[in-house]
């Protein structure tokens, strides 16, 4: 699915002096967000397993509060599918990602399924723990899924859904358990253009049946524990600034109050980021970087919440994306970068991301390079 961030984004202003100041401020207000980078900063770092992250905004620095516009945009803002134009049908095939060492045949084998949902919920087999656990700092995440976006009015009014499964592999206890998660994800979202439609609401609802295992390594079988059902709401808000550059601002609350399970343990916590991006287009090229700022409001405190990215298209299309494009960025600090190959006008996506993610405990930085490929069936 891809989201067009060209058509419904400007409002009829007359008079090129009001654009050109607009651009201007736009720009500085990004320059001043950029310049955050550097300043700041908190204490602990450690990875927080997300749901349901995008090849492409993992490509960009994990952007997408404001940039978003593939299949996975209604976990980033439900305000952002004011952009969608049309109806989209997406069936995200194979999604599959994997640390640093992992081959083709490791992965394949441990995390897929070869029928649906594709994606192996029994967990890693006994026989195949020696090689997940012979790699350093070990992640496997694979999931697939149908996304379905329809656009009901000219002004932006959108709704959504997706329904997932998702499974993940890591360490915990600094080596020493084996940790999985097997969730079950539906969520559905709304966009709600307000005004003459510059400014944007979005509300998504989020359910998940979610299990979880952490085993010690020596452990010759998967503990699933039990499977717990939690749900949990966003509020997001976009800005759609009237300029040339297309600037956008972005603003979300993620699990508001917190996604609650009848576990504790499994809780999602309550997050809030700000994001703003710009989309350009120069002849055949279209340009589009884009800054996050992450979670605001974390009681625990982390390091390099800022992200940053970059986004090069080449011959853009009426989908919202390119035939090709090229993107990188920062992830905490760490480097990412991508391709992605878009066929026949959205109807067959191949992308492909690397990207650092810090794993470090504590005051540790310690980074787990990893990469992401992706196959998705677009009508």
């Amino acid at each position: 699915m891809r989201l067009n961030a060209s058509s419904k984004i400007e409002p009829e202003i007359n008079g090129r002096k009001i654009m050109k100041n607009r651009t201007k401020k736009g720009v500085l207000l990004i320059a001043i967000l950029a310049g955050l980078i550097g300043s700041v900063g908190s204490i602990n770092a450690q990875e927080r397993l997300t749901l349901s992250r995008s090849y492409r905004s993992l490509a960009m620095g994990h952007t997408g509060i404001a940039s978003a516009n593939d299949s996975a945009a209604l976990f980033y803002n439900p305000a952002i599918l004011a952009n969608v134009e049309g109806w989209w049908l997406d069936y995200s095939a194979w999604t599959m990602e994997n640390s640093e060492g992992f081959t083709a045949e490791d992965t394949v084998p441990m995390m897929t399924s070869p029928t649906f949902p594709y994606t192996n919920r029994d967990g890693i087999s006994n026989s195949d723990k020696s090689a997940f656990l012979s790699k350093e700092n070990p992640y496997l995440r694979a999931n697939a899924g149908v996304n379905l976006t329809i656009n009901l009015t000219d002004a932006g009014v959108s709704i959504a859904g997706s329904y997932l499964l998702e499974n993940i592999a890591t360490t915990t206890n600094s080596g020493a358990s084996i940790y999985q998660r097997d969730d079950t994800i539906q969520k559905v979202g709304i966009s709600i253009p307000l005004g003459q439609g510059s400014l944007v609401l979005g509300l998504a609802a989020t359910n998940i049946q979610r299990r979880v295992a952490e085993d010690a390594t020596t452990d010759t079988i998967t503990n699933w524990g039990s499977r717990y059902t939690g749900t949990g709401y966003d509020i997001g808000l976009l800005y759609r600034m009237a300029n040339k550059a297309r600037i956008t601002w972005g603003l979300v609350m993620q699990n508001y109050g917190g996604l609650k399970f009848g576990d504790p343990n499994l809780e999602e916590v309550e997050q809030v980021g700000l994001g703003v991006s710009m989309n350009h287009e120069v002849g055949i090229f279209k340009i589009v970087p884009a800054i996050d700022i992450r979670e605001m409001t974390s009681k625990t405190e982390r390091k390099n919440t800022l992200h940053a990215g970059i986004e090069l298209g080449m011959f853009p299309n009426s989908t919202g994306g390119s035939y090709l494009t090229y993107r990188a960025g920062l992830n905490q600090g760490y480097q990412t970068q991508g391709v992605e190959l878009n066929l026949i006008n959205h109807y067959l996506i191949i992308g492909y991301t690397l990207y650092g993610e810090e794993v470090g405990e504590g005051t540790a930085k310690v980074e787990s390079k990893r990469s992401v490929a992706y196959l998705s069936l677009g009508f």
